[in-house]
């Protein structure tokens, strides 16, 4: 295009040379001068009109290349915000997950299959296991040799509230420990603290004698309360002393109703985090199963303050166990027996990778109640992390110089 445009203004500049010359009567060079003069006048014009043509256009593709970078950095900005917000969503963790739980599926597929295979034998051999009670109810094992195993009924308290209320005050509430521990090393994981009445007559209760859940009067919320001080100030004392330890302490619904006592005890441990991730909040599975609001809001307070929940008494292991690590539940505690006897009471897995499964959720198992040293046989084949029981070790009383204030003080405070 530039080129035809010189080669015309060349053709005009000869022409007014050839006019100059034959017309107004200019000598050859004048002619030949008022040419070239015409033709460079010519040429800076045009050369200044394609240069303005060129800055404006230039300008005009600045301008659009500076808006397509801002909307490069918007876009910039908002994929860095959607990496931002996948990287929060755990994805990786998510995949693996869901990596396990293919991986595992092929193997419960076997399992249930084999487990079929396994009932109708049972069936045509008229030896189904017996189904699990209800839920709501407590219960224990029956150990009669000729019941085949299974479940019954546990009795109720046999100490009146009154003989509670009386021991509490006069500090006569012992308190036992017994040991949780790893195998097969049998090292100790921590201590379950049992508390025990002794009555009138010489004997001496368990806590399933004299605990009435249900209880009015702030007796049993009152006696929890103490038995998590102490286990503090256990916990405190072997802290000092370079052996730490978890101690395990039962509470009930009583103890999570009563807010006055939840917000004492919320408070004790929110100023000792070093103590409270040592104690865990033992809670029957029956029972926190059944948690409305407002209990569930107060045992929430508690393990915001540090401590950590142990379900104790599992019926069955079909939980939902990412929900309730969510939840500060780091333990479920099962019966050992029941367990060894009727495996499928209580999982759809093969028992040798229930254990697995359970520690991917960052929850330990325990089985409790080990009877003999076939127990711990079995639960070492099925690879259980945690056993407690009489044949691990019997419960002990709580050393004096371990023990903290005593409770017939506190009550007369009240």
């Amino acid at each position: 295009m530039r080129a035809i445009v010189l080669f015309f203004l060349a053709v005009a500049c000869l022409s007014i040379g050839v006019t100059a010359y034959f017309a107004l009567g200019f000598t050859l060079i004048e002619s030949f001068l008022v040419t070239i003069v015409a033709l460079l006048a010519s040429f800076v014009f045009i050369e200044a009109l394609f240069r303005r043509r060129t800055e404006t256009y230039l300008v005009t593709q600045t301008e659009e290349i500076a808006r397509q970078l801002a909307t490069v950095a918007k876009t910039s900005e908002m994929l860095s915000e959607q990496v931002t917000y996948l990287t929060r969503l755990g994805i990786q963790e998510r995949a693996d997950n869901l990596e396990a739980d293919v991986s595992v599926l092929g193997t419960v597929v076997r399992q249930l299959a084999e487990a079929v295979a396994e009932m109708e034998e049972a069936q045509a051999a008229g030896e189904m296991p017996q189904k699990q009670p209800a839920h709501g109810h407590s219960y224990s094992v029956d150990e009669d040799e000729h019941s085949g195993g299974g479940f019954e009924l546990a009795e109720g308290p046999v100490v009146s509230i009154e003989e509670v209320q009386k021991a509490l005050a006069n500090n006569e509430i012992e308190q036992y420990l017994q040991p949780i521990v790893s195998l097969p090393q049998r090292s100790t994981l921590g201590y379950e603290l049992m508390p025990k009445l002794r009555t009138a007559d010489g004997v001496l209760h368990d806590a399933d004698d004299f605990l009435h859940y249900e209880d009015q009067t702030g007796t049993i919320s009152e006696l929890e309360q103490f038995l998590i001080r102490q286990a503090a100030n256990i916990v405190h004392r072997a802290n000092i002393t370079g052996d730490p330890t978890n101690l395990f302490v039962p509470i009930s619904l009583a103890l999570l109703r009563d807010t006055e006592q939840c917000e004492g005890i919320a408070s004790l441990m929110s100023s000792n985090r070093a103590v409270a991730v040592s104690i865990m909040l033992m809670l029957p599975e029956a029972t926190y199963e059944t948690l409305n609001g407002a209990d569930k809001q107060a045992l929430e307070m508690l393990v915001k303050s540090g401590a950590g929940i142990c379900l104790d008494n599992v019926r069955s292991l079909r939980l939902t166990f990412q929900f309730m690590a969510e939840r500060g539940v780091k333990y479920v505690k099962a019966d050992a027996q029941a367990f060894i006897e009727n495996p499928l009471n209580y999982t759809d897995f093969h028992r040798a990778d229930l254990a697995d499964y359970v520690e991917r959720f960052g929850i330990g198992l325990i089985m409790d109640n080990v009877t003999s040293e076939d127990h711990v046989l079995e639960l070492l084949d099925d690879k259980i992390p945690y056993a407690q029981g009489q044949h691990i070790a019997p419960a002990s009383p709580v050393r004096p110089d371990l023990k903290g204030e005593k409770s017939g003080s506190r009550r007369a405070a009240r």
